[in-house]
Protein backbone atom coordinates (compact mmCIF):
# COMPACT_ATOMS: atom_id res chain seq x y z
CA UNK A 1 0.00 0.00 0.00
CA UNK A 2 2.82 1.99 0.65
CA UNK A 3 4.31 1.69 -2.46
CA UNK A 4 1.36 2.17 -4.52
CA UNK A 5 0.52 5.40 -2.62
CA UNK A 6 4.19 6.72 -3.13
CA UNK A 7 3.60 5.93 -7.20
CA UNK A 8 0.73 7.68 -7.18
CA UNK A 9 2.11 11.31 -5.32
CA UNK A 10 5.06 10.91 -8.24
CA UNK A 11 2.70 10.27 -11.07
CA UNK A 12 0.42 13.01 -9.54
CA UNK A 13 3.54 15.25 -9.16
CA UNK A 14 4.86 14.51 -13.28
CA UNK A 15 1.24 15.56 -14.35
CA UNK A 16 1.15 18.65 -11.90
CA UNK A 17 4.76 20.06 -13.24
CA UNK A 18 3.38 19.24 -17.04
CA UNK A 19 0.36 21.47 -16.31
CA UNK A 20 1.67 24.59 -14.67
CA UNK A 21 4.57 24.38 -17.64
CA UNK A 22 1.90 24.33 -19.93
CA UNK A 23 -0.39 26.67 -18.45
CA UNK A 24 2.74 28.94 -17.59
CA UNK A 25 3.66 29.32 -21.28
CA UNK A 26 0.13 29.49 -22.30
CA UNK A 27 -0.10 32.71 -19.62
CA UNK A 28 2.91 33.91 -21.36
CA UNK A 29 1.94 33.44 -24.76
CA UNK A 30 -0.98 35.42 -23.88
CA UNK A 31 0.99 37.77 -21.96
CA UNK A 32 2.92 38.49 -25.18
CA UNK A 33 0.01 38.50 -27.74
CA UNK A 34 -1.70 41.01 -25.19
CA UNK A 35 1.05 43.66 -25.23
CA UNK A 36 1.43 43.29 -29.39
CA UNK A 37 -2.43 43.63 -29.15
CA UNK A 38 -2.07 46.58 -27.03
CA UNK A 39 0.99 48.25 -29.04
CA UNK A 40 -0.72 47.80 -32.46
CA UNK A 41 -4.27 49.85 -30.77
CA UNK A 42 -1.82 52.52 -29.65
CA UNK A 43 -0.24 53.03 -33.02
CA UNK A 44 -3.66 52.85 -34.76
CA UNK A 45 -4.64 55.93 -32.12
CA UNK A 46 -1.77 57.37 -32.88
CA UNK A 47 -2.27 57.59 -36.51
CA UNK A 48 -5.90 58.43 -35.62
CA UNK A 49 -5.21 61.05 -33.71
CA UNK A 50 -2.39 62.63 -35.73
CA UNK A 51 -4.87 62.26 -39.20
CA UNK A 52 -7.73 63.66 -37.34
CA UNK A 53 -5.78 66.30 -35.91
CA UNK A 54 -4.44 67.50 -39.31
CA UNK A 55 -8.04 67.04 -41.09
CA UNK A 56 -9.62 69.09 -37.78
CA UNK A 57 -6.61 72.24 -38.31
CA UNK A 58 -7.09 72.23 -42.15
CA UNK A 59 -10.63 72.19 -41.45
CA UNK A 60 -10.46 75.23 -39.01
CA UNK A 61 -8.51 77.36 -41.48
CA UNK A 62 -10.13 76.76 -44.56
CA UNK A 63 -13.50 77.67 -42.80
CA UNK A 64 -11.98 81.17 -41.67
CA UNK A 65 -10.67 81.49 -45.15
CA UNK A 66 -13.93 80.79 -46.70
CA UNK A 67 -15.79 83.13 -43.96
CA UNK A 68 -13.63 86.04 -44.97
CA UNK A 69 -14.04 85.48 -48.40
CA UNK A 70 -18.14 85.05 -48.13
CA UNK A 71 -18.29 89.03 -48.51
CA UNK A 72 -16.40 91.16 -51.03
CA UNK A 73 -16.56 93.97 -49.00
CA UNK A 74 -14.41 92.28 -46.46
CA UNK A 75 -11.45 91.63 -48.27
CA UNK A 76 -11.73 95.02 -49.95
CA UNK A 77 -11.81 96.75 -45.93
CA UNK A 78 -8.38 94.06 -44.75
CA UNK A 79 -7.20 95.54 -48.32
CA UNK A 80 -7.39 99.19 -46.03
CA UNK A 81 -6.38 97.96 -43.23
CA UNK A 82 -2.71 96.83 -44.44
CA UNK A 83 -2.85 100.00 -46.87
CA UNK A 84 -3.51 102.67 -44.42
CA UNK A 85 -2.85 103.74 -40.74
CA UNK A 86 -4.43 102.35 -38.21
CA UNK A 87 -6.38 105.55 -36.93
CA UNK A 88 -8.03 105.80 -40.72
CA UNK A 89 -8.44 102.32 -41.08
CA UNK A 90 -10.64 102.61 -38.21
CA UNK A 91 -12.83 105.46 -39.68
CA UNK A 92 -13.10 103.43 -42.32
CA UNK A 93 -14.64 100.92 -40.30
CA UNK A 94 -16.82 102.95 -38.96
CA UNK A 95 -17.88 104.42 -42.08
CA UNK A 96 -18.60 100.95 -43.35
CA UNK A 97 -20.45 99.87 -40.96
CA UNK A 98 -22.69 103.14 -40.96
CA UNK A 99 -22.79 102.34 -44.79
CA UNK A 100 -23.52 98.47 -44.54
CA UNK A 101 -24.95 97.94 -41.14
CA UNK A 102 -22.57 95.09 -40.36
CA UNK A 103 -19.12 96.18 -38.11
CA UNK A 104 -15.89 94.15 -39.52
CA UNK A 105 -12.87 95.19 -37.67
CA UNK A 106 -9.73 93.18 -38.73
CA UNK A 107 -8.01 93.33 -35.19
CA UNK A 108 -11.27 92.14 -33.32
CA UNK A 109 -12.06 89.28 -36.36
CA UNK A 110 -8.73 88.18 -35.38
CA UNK A 111 -8.90 88.75 -31.59
CA UNK A 112 -12.11 86.59 -31.61
CA UNK A 113 -11.37 84.24 -33.73
CA UNK A 114 -7.86 83.01 -31.73
CA UNK A 115 -10.03 83.51 -28.29
CA UNK A 116 -12.30 80.87 -29.60
CA UNK A 117 -9.41 78.89 -30.49
CA UNK A 118 -6.57 78.61 -27.71
CA UNK A 119 -4.99 76.03 -29.40
CA UNK A 120 -4.00 78.53 -31.82
CA UNK A 121 -0.25 79.82 -31.78
CA UNK A 122 -0.06 82.09 -34.72
CA UNK A 123 -2.13 83.42 -37.51
CA UNK A 124 -0.91 84.94 -40.92
CA UNK A 125 -2.23 86.65 -43.44
CA UNK A 126 -1.07 87.42 -47.41
CA UNK A 127 -2.38 89.26 -49.51
CA UNK A 128 -1.54 89.06 -53.23
CA UNK A 129 -1.17 92.93 -54.18
CA UNK A 130 0.24 93.13 -50.44
CA UNK A 131 3.71 93.86 -49.47
CA UNK A 132 3.59 93.07 -45.48
CA UNK A 133 2.39 90.38 -44.03
CA UNK A 134 -0.03 90.14 -40.96
CA UNK A 135 0.54 88.28 -38.08
CA UNK A 136 -0.99 87.51 -34.73
CA UNK A 137 -0.54 85.30 -32.08
CA UNK A 138 -1.88 84.79 -28.64
CA UNK A 139 0.40 87.14 -26.81
CA UNK A 140 -0.59 89.95 -29.43
CA UNK A 141 -4.21 88.78 -30.71
CA UNK A 142 -4.92 91.91 -32.16
CA UNK A 143 -1.96 91.23 -34.69
CA UNK A 144 0.33 93.89 -36.58
CA UNK A 145 1.83 93.92 -39.90
CA UNK A 146 5.65 92.62 -40.48
CA UNK A 147 7.99 92.66 -43.34
CA UNK A 148 7.08 89.43 -45.71
CA UNK A 149 11.16 88.65 -45.17
CA UNK A 150 10.64 88.61 -41.33
CA UNK A 151 10.66 85.42 -39.85
CA UNK A 152 7.49 85.87 -38.13
CA UNK A 153 5.98 85.74 -41.68
CA UNK A 154 7.55 82.05 -42.73
CA UNK A 155 6.65 78.92 -40.70
CA UNK A 156 6.90 75.77 -43.10
CA UNK A 157 4.47 73.51 -40.20
CA UNK A 158 1.29 76.45 -40.62
CA UNK A 159 -1.86 75.40 -42.09
CA UNK A 160 -2.68 77.25 -45.02
CA UNK A 161 -5.80 77.88 -46.87
CA UNK A 162 -6.11 80.46 -49.57
CA UNK A 163 -8.80 83.16 -50.14
CA UNK A 164 -10.65 82.46 -53.27
CA UNK A 165 -12.39 85.26 -55.09
CA UNK A 166 -15.54 84.22 -55.42
CA UNK A 167 -15.94 86.00 -59.18
CA UNK A 168 -12.15 85.81 -60.42
CA UNK A 169 -11.98 82.23 -59.11
CA UNK A 170 -8.05 83.89 -58.58
CA UNK A 171 -6.22 83.64 -54.85
CA UNK A 172 -6.76 86.75 -53.00
CA UNK A 173 -4.39 85.91 -50.53
CA UNK A 174 -3.13 83.12 -48.15
CA UNK A 175 -3.93 82.53 -44.72
CA UNK A 176 -1.51 80.64 -42.58
CA UNK A 177 -2.17 79.17 -38.74
CA UNK A 178 0.13 77.49 -36.67
CA UNK A 179 -1.42 74.94 -34.02
CA UNK A 180 -0.46 74.08 -30.91
CA UNK A 181 0.62 70.59 -30.32
CA UNK A 182 0.69 70.70 -26.68
CA UNK A 183 -2.81 68.59 -25.80
CA UNK A 184 -2.04 66.10 -28.67
CA UNK A 185 1.43 64.97 -26.78
CA UNK A 186 -0.32 64.99 -23.58
CA UNK A 187 -2.90 62.27 -24.90
CA UNK A 188 0.28 60.25 -26.58
CA UNK A 189 1.69 60.68 -23.05
CA UNK A 190 -0.88 58.78 -21.54
CA UNK A 191 -0.63 55.90 -23.64
CA UNK A 192 1.81 53.40 -21.42
CA UNK A 193 2.30 50.93 -24.49
CA UNK A 194 4.20 54.15 -26.41
CA UNK A 195 6.56 55.41 -23.43
CA UNK A 196 9.69 53.37 -25.48
CA UNK A 197 8.59 54.87 -28.51
CA UNK A 198 9.43 57.83 -31.04
CA UNK A 199 6.17 59.05 -33.00
CA UNK A 200 7.20 61.91 -35.88
CA UNK A 201 5.53 63.47 -38.81
CA UNK A 202 7.24 65.11 -41.96
CA UNK A 203 6.32 66.68 -44.81
CA UNK A 204 5.96 66.02 -48.36
CA UNK A 205 8.93 68.17 -48.22
CA UNK A 206 10.07 66.03 -45.39
CA UNK A 207 9.97 69.02 -42.78
CA UNK A 208 9.46 68.59 -39.57
CA UNK A 209 5.82 68.35 -38.39
CA UNK A 210 5.28 66.68 -35.42
CA UNK A 211 7.82 65.12 -32.54
CA UNK A 212 6.64 62.80 -29.57
CA UNK A 213 9.14 60.79 -27.56
CA UNK A 214 7.94 58.28 -24.77
CA UNK A 215 9.76 58.96 -21.06
CA UNK A 216 11.78 55.81 -21.72
CA UNK A 217 13.30 57.08 -24.65
CA UNK A 218 16.65 58.30 -23.49
CA UNK A 219 18.04 61.97 -24.85
CA UNK A 220 20.58 60.51 -27.01
CA UNK A 221 17.90 57.96 -29.06
CA UNK A 222 16.11 61.16 -29.36
CA UNK A 223 19.04 62.75 -31.26
CA UNK A 224 19.93 60.04 -32.98
CA UNK A 225 16.21 59.66 -34.45
CA UNK A 226 15.83 63.47 -35.83
CA UNK A 227 19.42 63.46 -37.51
CA UNK A 228 18.31 59.97 -39.55
CA UNK A 229 14.41 61.53 -40.13
CA UNK A 230 16.49 64.84 -41.74
CA UNK A 231 18.64 63.00 -43.61
CA UNK A 232 16.00 60.18 -44.51
CA UNK A 233 18.02 57.81 -42.96
CA UNK A 234 15.98 56.14 -40.86
CA UNK A 235 15.63 52.40 -42.92
CA UNK A 236 19.17 52.65 -42.39
CA UNK A 237 19.01 51.98 -38.30
CA UNK A 238 18.51 48.38 -37.77
CA UNK A 239 18.70 48.47 -34.50
CA UNK A 240 15.30 50.57 -34.39
CA UNK A 241 11.90 49.30 -35.43
CA UNK A 242 10.34 51.88 -38.34
CA UNK A 243 6.71 52.15 -38.96
CA UNK A 244 5.67 54.29 -41.57
CA UNK A 245 1.91 55.57 -42.57
CA UNK A 246 1.05 57.96 -45.61
CA UNK A 247 -1.45 60.59 -45.07
CA UNK A 248 -3.26 61.45 -48.26
CA UNK A 249 -2.26 64.91 -48.02
CA UNK A 250 1.52 63.53 -48.34
CA UNK A 251 2.72 63.67 -45.12
CA UNK A 252 4.43 60.30 -43.56
CA UNK A 253 3.48 59.38 -39.65
CA UNK A 254 6.76 57.72 -38.28
CA UNK A 255 6.46 55.29 -35.32
CA UNK A 256 10.24 54.16 -33.76
CA UNK A 257 11.27 51.97 -31.25
CA UNK A 258 14.91 50.23 -29.95
CA UNK A 259 14.37 46.71 -31.31
CA UNK A 260 16.23 45.93 -28.29
CA UNK A 261 14.20 47.66 -26.37
CA UNK A 262 11.18 46.30 -27.59
CA UNK A 263 12.68 42.71 -26.97
CA UNK A 264 13.46 43.67 -23.32
CA UNK A 265 10.22 45.24 -22.64
CA UNK A 266 8.45 41.82 -24.36
CA UNK A 267 10.40 40.14 -21.69
CA UNK A 268 9.08 41.92 -19.07
CA UNK A 269 5.98 40.98 -19.84
CA UNK A 270 6.63 37.26 -19.90
CA UNK A 271 8.99 37.48 -16.35
CA UNK A 272 5.97 38.01 -13.71
CA UNK A 273 4.34 34.32 -15.49
CA UNK A 274 7.78 32.63 -15.62
CA UNK A 275 8.25 33.30 -11.91
CA UNK A 276 4.88 32.55 -11.16
CA UNK A 277 5.07 29.30 -12.62
CA UNK A 278 8.08 27.97 -11.16
CA UNK A 279 7.20 29.29 -7.57
CA UNK A 280 3.87 27.74 -8.14
CA UNK A 281 5.55 24.29 -9.54
CA UNK A 282 7.99 24.25 -6.14
CA UNK A 283 5.17 25.21 -3.38
CA UNK A 284 2.99 22.79 -5.09
CA UNK A 285 5.23 20.02 -5.52
CA UNK A 286 6.62 20.18 -1.92
CA UNK A 287 3.60 20.76 -0.42
CA UNK A 288 1.93 17.41 -1.93
CA UNK A 289 4.88 15.60 -0.46
CA UNK A 290 4.59 17.39 3.01
CA UNK A 291 0.77 17.13 2.65
CA UNK A 292 0.12 13.66 1.36
CA UNK A 293 2.16 11.81 4.34
CA UNK A 294 -1.12 11.89 6.33
CA UNK A 295 -3.63 11.55 3.90
CA UNK A 296 -3.19 7.85 4.29
CA UNK A 297 -4.75 7.71 7.60
CA UNK A 298 -7.65 10.06 7.02
CA UNK A 299 -8.52 8.87 3.63
CA UNK A 300 -10.64 6.58 4.47
CA UNK A 301 -12.71 8.88 7.53
CA UNK A 302 -12.55 11.25 4.49
CA UNK A 303 -14.42 8.68 1.89
CA UNK A 304 -16.77 7.54 4.19
CA UNK A 305 -18.33 10.84 5.27
CA UNK A 306 -18.65 12.41 1.83
CA UNK A 307 -20.04 9.38 0.99
CA UNK A 308 -22.39 9.63 3.58
CA UNK A 309 -23.27 12.92 3.15
CA UNK A 310 -23.74 12.20 -0.52
CA UNK A 311 -26.69 9.94 0.33
CA UNK A 312 -28.43 12.56 1.92
CA UNK A 313 -27.34 12.92 5.35
CA UNK A 314 -26.27 16.36 4.91
CA UNK A 315 -25.29 16.94 8.83
CA UNK A 316 -22.37 14.41 8.23
CA UNK A 317 -18.97 15.94 9.08
CA UNK A 318 -15.31 14.69 8.71
CA UNK A 319 -13.63 14.80 12.35
CA UNK A 320 -11.25 17.06 13.36
CA UNK A 321 -8.12 15.76 13.97
CA UNK A 322 -6.19 17.54 17.32
CA UNK A 323 -3.17 17.83 16.24
CA UNK A 324 -2.43 21.36 14.26
CA UNK A 325 -1.70 19.97 11.01
CA UNK A 326 -2.23 20.24 7.52
CA UNK A 327 -4.59 17.80 7.74
CA UNK A 328 -6.67 19.84 10.28
CA UNK A 329 -6.93 22.25 7.80
CA UNK A 330 -7.87 20.02 5.36
CA UNK A 331 -10.95 18.87 7.45
CA UNK A 332 -11.72 22.04 8.56
CA UNK A 333 -11.89 22.74 4.75
CA UNK A 334 -14.01 19.76 3.76
CA UNK A 335 -16.22 20.04 6.73
CA UNK A 336 -16.43 24.02 5.06
CA UNK A 337 -17.22 22.98 1.77
CA UNK A 338 -20.05 20.93 3.07
CA UNK A 339 -21.66 23.30 4.77
CA UNK A 340 -21.50 25.25 1.85
CA UNK A 341 -23.19 23.03 -0.31
CA UNK A 342 -26.02 22.14 2.20
CA UNK A 343 -26.39 26.35 2.34
CA UNK A 344 -26.28 25.93 -1.51
CA UNK A 345 -29.35 23.43 -1.86
CA UNK A 346 -31.30 25.72 0.70
CA UNK A 347 -30.46 28.68 -1.55
CA UNK A 348 -31.48 26.64 -4.82
CA UNK A 349 -34.59 25.59 -3.28
CA UNK A 350 -35.24 29.54 -2.74
CA UNK A 351 -34.28 30.27 -5.91
CA UNK A 352 -36.96 27.86 -7.59
CA UNK A 353 -39.53 29.49 -5.54
CA UNK A 354 -38.55 32.98 -6.62
CA UNK A 355 -38.10 32.12 -9.73
CA UNK A 356 -41.77 30.39 -10.10
CA UNK A 357 -42.90 33.98 -8.40
CA UNK A 358 -41.46 35.93 -11.15
CA UNK A 359 -43.09 33.75 -14.13
CA UNK A 360 -46.08 34.47 -12.22
CA UNK A 361 -45.37 38.43 -12.16
CA UNK A 362 -44.13 38.15 -16.25
CA UNK A 363 -47.40 36.54 -17.30
CA UNK A 364 -49.35 39.36 -15.11
CA UNK A 365 -46.90 42.15 -16.89
CA UNK A 366 -48.31 40.31 -20.12
CA UNK A 367 -52.00 41.14 -19.40
CA UNK A 368 -51.97 44.70 -17.79
CA UNK A 369 -51.48 46.04 -21.65
CA UNK A 370 -54.20 43.91 -22.24
CA UNK A 371 -56.18 44.38 -20.11
CA UNK A 372 -55.74 48.54 -20.72
CA UNK A 373 -56.24 48.05 -24.23
CA UNK A 374 -59.59 46.11 -23.96
CA UNK A 375 -60.72 49.08 -21.59
CA UNK A 376 -59.96 51.70 -23.91
CA UNK A 377 -61.89 49.63 -26.71
CA UNK A 378 -64.75 49.63 -24.08
CA UNK A 379 -64.63 53.24 -23.64
CA UNK A 380 -64.86 53.77 -27.32
CA UNK A 381 -67.88 51.59 -27.39
CA UNK A 382 -69.34 53.67 -24.94
CA UNK A 383 -68.50 57.37 -26.80
CA UNK A 384 -69.97 56.02 -30.36
CA UNK A 385 -73.23 54.58 -28.16
CA UNK A 386 -73.28 58.12 -26.66
CA UNK A 387 -73.16 59.99 -30.08
CA UNK A 388 -69.38 61.06 -29.27
CA UNK A 389 -67.72 60.24 -32.71
CA UNK A 390 -64.97 62.85 -31.78
CA UNK A 391 -64.04 61.48 -28.29
CA UNK A 392 -64.22 57.74 -30.05
CA UNK A 393 -61.69 58.92 -32.51
CA UNK A 394 -59.68 60.00 -29.75
CA UNK A 395 -59.97 56.95 -27.61
CA UNK A 396 -59.08 55.03 -30.78
CA UNK A 397 -56.52 56.28 -31.79
CA UNK A 398 -54.65 56.71 -28.15
CA UNK A 399 -55.49 53.55 -27.96
CA UNK A 400 -53.58 52.59 -31.80
CA UNK A 401 -50.51 54.37 -30.03
CA UNK A 402 -50.44 52.49 -26.98
CA UNK A 403 -50.73 49.38 -28.98
CA UNK A 404 -47.71 50.33 -31.05
CA UNK A 405 -45.80 51.08 -27.95
CA UNK A 406 -46.06 47.70 -26.47
CA UNK A 407 -44.74 46.23 -29.41
CA UNK A 408 -41.61 45.72 -28.85
CA UNK A 409 -40.96 44.96 -32.69
CA UNK A 410 -37.12 46.36 -34.06
CA UNK A 411 -38.32 47.17 -37.55
CA UNK A 412 -41.36 48.81 -39.34
CA UNK A 413 -42.34 50.05 -42.57
CA UNK A 414 -42.43 53.91 -43.17
CA UNK A 415 -45.99 53.69 -44.09
CA UNK A 416 -46.98 52.01 -40.28
CA UNK A 417 -44.28 55.27 -38.84
CA UNK A 418 -46.44 58.01 -40.97
CA UNK A 419 -49.44 56.33 -39.43
CA UNK A 420 -47.90 56.40 -36.18
CA UNK A 421 -47.02 60.03 -36.49
CA UNK A 422 -50.52 60.81 -37.82
CA UNK A 423 -52.37 59.59 -34.71
CA UNK A 424 -49.43 61.85 -32.71
CA UNK A 425 -50.49 64.80 -34.07
CA UNK A 426 -54.26 63.89 -34.51
CA UNK A 427 -54.37 64.12 -30.38
CA UNK A 428 -52.73 67.79 -30.44
CA UNK A 429 -54.88 68.92 -33.10
CA UNK A 430 -58.03 67.34 -31.21
CA UNK A 431 -56.53 70.00 -28.24
CA UNK A 432 -56.20 72.70 -30.50
CA UNK A 433 -58.32 72.20 -33.44
CA UNK A 434 -58.19 75.86 -34.91
CA UNK A 435 -54.42 76.51 -34.16
CA UNK A 436 -52.93 73.26 -35.93
CA UNK A 437 -52.80 72.03 -39.24
CA UNK A 438 -50.74 69.45 -40.75
CA UNK A 439 -50.54 67.64 -43.50
CA UNK A 440 -49.06 63.93 -44.65
CA UNK A 441 -47.97 62.71 -48.34
CA UNK A 442 -46.31 58.92 -49.17
CA UNK A 443 -45.49 58.24 -52.24
CA UNK A 444 -46.76 54.98 -52.60
CA UNK A 445 -43.02 53.33 -53.51
CA UNK A 446 -41.48 53.95 -50.43
CA UNK A 447 -45.13 52.74 -48.30
CA UNK A 448 -43.29 49.62 -47.66
CA UNK A 449 -39.64 50.85 -46.85
CA UNK A 450 -38.51 49.20 -43.55
CA UNK A 451 -36.65 51.43 -41.60
CA UNK A 452 -36.00 51.10 -37.52
CA UNK A 453 -39.05 51.79 -35.20
CA UNK A 454 -40.17 55.06 -33.49
CA UNK A 455 -38.02 57.02 -36.28
CA UNK A 456 -40.23 59.45 -36.92
CA UNK A 457 -41.87 60.00 -34.15
CA UNK A 458 -38.94 62.20 -32.16
CA UNK A 459 -38.74 64.55 -34.31
CA UNK A 460 -42.15 65.75 -35.01
CA UNK A 461 -42.22 65.46 -30.76
CA UNK A 462 -39.26 68.20 -31.32
CA UNK A 463 -41.63 70.36 -32.93
CA UNK A 464 -44.71 70.21 -30.41
CA UNK A 465 -41.75 70.71 -27.69
CA UNK A 466 -39.24 73.45 -28.78
CA UNK A 467 -41.25 74.94 -32.34
CA UNK A 468 -44.68 74.97 -32.02
CA UNK A 469 -46.51 78.00 -30.50
CA UNK A 470 -50.21 77.64 -29.93
CA UNK A 471 -50.97 81.34 -29.16
CA UNK A 472 -50.95 81.72 -33.27
CA UNK A 473 -53.66 80.02 -34.86
CA UNK A 474 -51.44 79.47 -38.38
CA UNK A 475 -49.02 76.34 -37.09
CA UNK A 476 -48.43 73.92 -39.62
CA UNK A 477 -46.89 70.50 -40.43
CA UNK A 478 -45.41 69.23 -42.97
CA UNK A 479 -44.36 65.26 -43.55
CA UNK A 480 -43.53 64.16 -47.40
CA UNK A 481 -41.83 60.89 -48.43
CA UNK A 482 -40.46 60.14 -51.81
CA UNK A 483 -38.11 58.31 -53.64
CA UNK A 484 -35.17 59.43 -56.31
CA UNK A 485 -33.53 56.71 -58.03
CA UNK A 486 -32.61 54.22 -55.22
CA UNK A 487 -33.14 56.66 -52.58
CA UNK A 488 -35.67 57.15 -50.22
CA UNK A 489 -36.56 60.88 -49.09
CA UNK A 490 -38.26 62.25 -46.03
CA UNK A 491 -38.76 66.05 -45.65
CA UNK A 492 -40.20 67.30 -42.27
CA UNK A 493 -41.51 71.30 -42.50
CA UNK A 494 -42.64 73.03 -40.18
CA UNK A 495 -43.34 77.19 -39.67
CA UNK A 496 -42.59 77.14 -36.06
CA UNK A 497 -39.67 79.11 -33.96
CA UNK A 498 -36.65 79.37 -36.23
CA UNK A 499 -33.21 78.55 -35.91
CA UNK A 500 -29.97 80.10 -35.47
CA UNK A 501 -27.29 79.55 -37.86
CA UNK A 502 -24.97 79.05 -34.08
CA UNK A 503 -28.05 76.51 -32.89
CA UNK A 504 -28.22 74.57 -36.48
CA UNK A 505 -24.34 74.27 -36.92
CA UNK A 506 -24.80 73.05 -32.70
CA UNK A 507 -27.62 71.39 -33.27
CA UNK A 508 -26.32 68.83 -36.43
CA UNK A 509 -22.82 68.55 -34.83
CA UNK A 510 -23.79 66.86 -31.92
CA UNK A 511 -26.42 64.76 -33.49
CA UNK A 512 -23.50 63.45 -34.94
CA UNK A 513 -20.85 62.91 -32.72
CA UNK A 514 -21.89 59.71 -30.21
CA UNK A 515 -19.17 61.09 -27.80
CA UNK A 516 -20.41 63.99 -26.20
CA UNK A 517 -22.63 62.54 -23.60
CA UNK A 518 -22.44 65.20 -21.47
CA UNK A 519 -22.83 68.52 -23.62
CA UNK A 520 -26.16 67.14 -26.40
CA UNK A 521 -29.34 68.84 -26.20
CA UNK A 522 -30.65 66.87 -28.62
CA UNK A 523 -31.33 63.50 -27.52
CA UNK A 524 -33.89 62.44 -29.66
CA UNK A 525 -32.53 63.37 -33.04
CA UNK A 526 -29.05 61.98 -31.57
CA UNK A 527 -31.00 58.83 -30.75
CA UNK A 528 -32.58 58.85 -34.60
CA UNK A 529 -29.53 59.62 -36.20
CA UNK A 530 -27.49 56.92 -34.76
CA UNK A 531 -30.45 54.25 -35.39
CA UNK A 532 -30.73 54.97 -38.72
CA UNK A 533 -26.84 55.49 -39.60
CA UNK A 534 -26.60 52.01 -37.64
CA UNK A 535 -29.51 50.38 -39.80
CA UNK A 536 -28.51 51.96 -43.13
CA UNK A 537 -24.81 52.50 -42.98
CA UNK A 538 -23.30 54.91 -45.58
CA UNK A 539 -26.12 55.73 -47.93
CA UNK A 540 -28.16 57.35 -44.42
CA UNK A 541 -27.55 60.57 -43.91
CA UNK A 542 -30.11 63.55 -41.94
CA UNK A 543 -29.67 67.77 -41.68
CA UNK A 544 -31.59 70.33 -39.85
CA UNK A 545 -32.36 74.00 -42.01
CA UNK A 546 -33.93 76.91 -40.91
CA UNK A 547 -33.73 80.16 -42.89
CA UNK A 548 -33.20 82.07 -39.65
CA UNK A 549 -37.16 83.75 -39.71
CA UNK A 550 -39.82 81.00 -39.76
CA UNK A 551 -39.73 77.50 -39.91
CA UNK A 552 -37.46 74.58 -39.66
CA UNK A 553 -36.51 71.70 -42.08
CA UNK A 554 -35.49 68.41 -41.62
CA UNK A 555 -34.14 66.14 -44.29
CA UNK A 556 -33.64 62.09 -44.21
CA UNK A 557 -32.43 60.35 -47.13
CA UNK A 558 -31.14 56.60 -47.58
CA UNK A 559 -30.76 54.05 -49.69
CA UNK A 560 -32.57 50.83 -48.94
CA UNK A 561 -29.98 48.86 -48.19
CA UNK A 562 -29.63 47.62 -44.22
CA UNK A 563 -25.89 48.52 -43.08
CA UNK A 564 -24.68 49.95 -46.19
CA UNK A 565 -21.08 50.18 -45.13
CA UNK A 566 -19.75 49.89 -48.92
CA UNK A 567 -22.30 52.81 -50.03
CA UNK A 568 -20.75 56.09 -50.56
CA UNK A 569 -21.41 58.73 -47.58
CA UNK A 570 -23.31 61.67 -49.02
CA UNK A 571 -25.62 64.77 -47.81
CA UNK A 572 -29.09 64.76 -48.61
Amino acid sequence: MKSSFIRLINLYTTVLTITVIVATALFAWSSVRNYNSELSQAETTVITQLSESIAQNQQVATQFATQLVDNPDTIQNINKYFSTSLTKYSDYATDATIASGKYFFWPNEVRTFLMQHENINKLTLRLADQKQVFVATQDNPGGKLVSSKSKLAHDPLAVTAPLINQYTLEADGVVGIMFSQRELKKRFAQLTTIRPMQILMRTDQNEPAFYFAGEHVPVSEQRIIKKAANQKRLDDLHAYQVIKKVLPAGSTILMVVNRAKFFQLTFLQILPSMLFGLILLLLLSGGLRLTFRHYQKQLGTIVDTVATFSKGNLDARVAIIPQNTDLQVLAVGINNMLDEIHNHVYTIYQLKIANQSANIRALQAQINPHFLSNTLEYIRMAAIDANQPELANVVYNFAALLRNNTDFSPQSTLKDELSFVEKYVFLYQVRFPDRLAYQIKTDPSVASVRLPKFTLQPIVENYFVHGVDFRHTDNALSIKSWRDGAQTNILVKNNGRPLTTEQLQKINSEMRDPNNVEERTSIGLQNVYLRMKDYFGNSFDMSIDSDGKQGVELRICFKNEVNGEDAESHDC
